[in-house]
């Protein structure tokens, strides 16, 4: 007698949300397929992610492909490194009366994938702007020491 597998305590929503996690969708992207918000899958992937005693996207991938072996549900491999990453328009799908959501430019901003992320703060934009910190308040000290002395000459040249 088989005993229930982790991946039976999971509930449909949560399934679906690994599945699409496991094809390397981010959580904006599987918010936007599921229509739910991006927190709401994060929580999803949360709770799943406790019932299976895995800590990561690529640990449940693996989960799930090993539990399902006439099924593949390994995680999609990442682009090439050498790869061209023009903007295209990616295919989305529609919503109730047919319309995409957000239209031609949507779709070129969902296209941008990993460099739609901002940039973190950190490195050498950090210490830039420390340094410039740094350089005005040096500036404003030497300006502060120098008054009184200015005064004093303009005072006794009056």
């Amino acid at each position: 007698m088989n005993s229930p597998s982790p991946i039976d305590s999971l509930t449909p929503r949560e399934l679906e949300v690994l599945r699409l996690a496991a094809s390397r969708l981010g959580d904006k992207e599987i918010a936007q397929q599921l229509n739910l918000s991006p927190r709401t899958v994060q929580n999803h992937l949360h709770r799943a992610y406790e019932k299976l005693g895995v800590s990561s996207r690529i640990q449940a991938a693996r989960l799930l492909s090993d539990h399902y072996s006439g099924e593949l549900i390994a995680m999609s491999p990442p682009p090439p490194l050498g790869a061209k990453r023009d903007v295209i328009e990616a295919p989305v799908g529609f919503l109730e009366g047919g319309k995409a959501p957000g239209g031609a430019l949507y779709r070129r901003y969902v296209a941008l994938k990993e460099w739609r992320r901002p940039r973190k703060m950190g490195g050498s934009v950090l210490w830039l702007i420390l340094l410039w910190a740094l350089a005005w308040l040096m500036i404003a000290l030497v300006g502060a020491s120098l008054i009184n002395p200015v005064l004093e000459m303009i005072h006794s040249l009056a």
